[in-house]
C-alpha cells in the first residue's frame, strides 16, 4: 500500500518539476492541472514566484537610478533627528509593557494614600474586617486597571 502512496508521490512530484521546468523555459503561463487541489496550489505558487522575480537584467541606467535613490534615502534617514531614550521609553502606542509597569504604580501609590482613610478611626479595632476591605479595594483597582488595559491596548 505505502509503495503505491510512494509511486502517486513520485508522479505528483514529476508532474510538478515538468511544470516549473516549462514555466522557467517561458513555455507554460497558466496552470497545467485540474485534478489536484495540492498539485493546484502548488502550480500557483510556481506561476506567483515566476510574476515576483524579473528574469531580465536591469539596465545600466536603471541600477544607477536605484543606487541614486537608496543613496538619498539613506541621506535623509541620517539627517532626520533619532527620538531620545526617554520619548522611546514613554512612547505607550509601541511599548506598552511600561504604560502598564507605571499604571500598576499608580495604583499602588493610590492604595498607600488611601489606606489611611479607609481605616476605621477612634478605637482599636481587632479582627480582619477592616483589612479585608483594603484588600477587596485593592484587589478592584488592581482589577480594574487590567480590564482597562486589556481594552485599550493595540490590537
Amino acid at each position: 500500500m505505502s509503495s503505491q502512496n510512494e509511486q502517486f508521490d513520485r508522479k505528483k512530484d514529476d508532474h510538478l518539476a515538468e511544470f516549473a521546468d516549462q514555466v522557467l523555459d517561458g513555455k507554460n503561463r497558466q496552470t497545467a492541472s485540474t485534478s489536484d487541489e495540492e498539485l493546484l496550489g502548488l502550480e500557483r505558487t510556481i506561476l506567483r514566484l515566476r510574476d515576483a522575480h524579473p528574469s531580465d537584467s536591469l539596465s545600466e541606467a536603471e541600477t544607477k537610478r536605484m543606487l541614486v535613490r537608496f543613496k538619498s534615502r539613506l541621506r535623509r534617514e541620517e539627517q532626520t533627528p533619532k527620538p531620545s531614550f526617554w520619548q522611546r521609553l514613554f512612547d505607550f502606542q509601541s511599548n506598552p509593557q511600561v504604560a502598564m509597569i507605571l499604571a500598576v504604580a499608580a495604583v499602588l501609590i493610590l492604595a498607600v494614600v488611601s489606606l489611611p482613610l479607609l481605616t476605621p478611626s477612634g478605637g482599636s479595632v481587632t479582627g480582619t474586617a477592616s483589612n479585608m476591605s483594603t484588600t477587596f479595594f485593592a484587589v478592584g483597582l488592581i482589577g480594574l486597571l487590567l480590564i482597562v488595559y486589556w481594552f485599550s491596548r493595540r490590537k
